[in-house]
């Protein structure tokens, strides 16, 4: 997902994903992108606060059965 955080606002995103550790953020880990700390997890999404800017979050997570 892409997103864009306006300047001088903060955002809480949730992500779908089974674990924070298969987050990545502009192709690189989410816990080592700048503007971007890791908050919990929570029904299946990691949780990231993050500052202004434009964002590119990638997870993978298990298929949905329907």
């Amino acid at each position: 997902m892409e997103v864009t955080i306006p300047a001088n606002t903060t955002a809480t995103m949730y992500v779908p994903a089974e674990d924070a550790n298969k987050v990545t953020e502009s192709g690189k880990p989410a816990a080592k992108a700048e503007g971007v700390k890791f908050v919990r997890m929570e029904n299946g999404a990691a949780v990231y606060a993050v500052g202004s800017g434009t964002y590119r979050f990638q997870s993978t997570s298990p298929e949905i059965i329907k």
